[in-house]
């Protein structure tokens, strides 16, 4: 998973700067949903296991997977794209989760706010270059 994130990483990249359509909207979702599938990994890896209580560990385990890839998502891209409550509302969709609403604001609130910090989104700096 690390090296599937390293190379959409790289493709995005390469084609940010050029004058080819390719988006910057979709490859921000996969890179992010990698992220969150690679976190889910590591907690896997760690140790953290909330699922002791059931009976059925491995639904309970692909639901909180499901859960961190949203979230990463959500991470990913409101750092560079600074969208609050649009990308909350297309995630939200996506996902189907209701229960995920709470830590995906959270998480999106977060991600703005670190990003504010250092830079300006990647679509202002995309439009001033134009």
């Amino acid at each position: 998973m690390a090296s599937f994130v390293a190379v959409w990483y790289f493709f995005t990249i390469i084609t940010y700067g050029t004058n080819v359509p390719a988006g910057l909207f979709l490859p921000g979702m996969i890179i992010g949903c990698g992220l969150g599938d690679l976190l889910f990994r590591l907690q896997l890896t760690v140790g953290y296991d909330n699922m002791n209580f059931a009976q059925d560990t491995s639904s309970l385990e692909q639901a909180m997977r499901r859960k961190l890839i949203v979230i990463g998502c959500a991470g990913f891209m409101a750092g560079y794209t600074r969208m609050t409550y649009a990308l909350g509302v297309i995630l939200m969709e996506t996902s189907e989760d209701l229960s995920i609403f709470v830590p995906l604001i959270f998480t999106i609130i977060i991600s703005n706010q670190v990003g504010f910090i250092f830079t300006r989104s990647l679509y202002t700096r995309a439009t001033r270059t134009k």
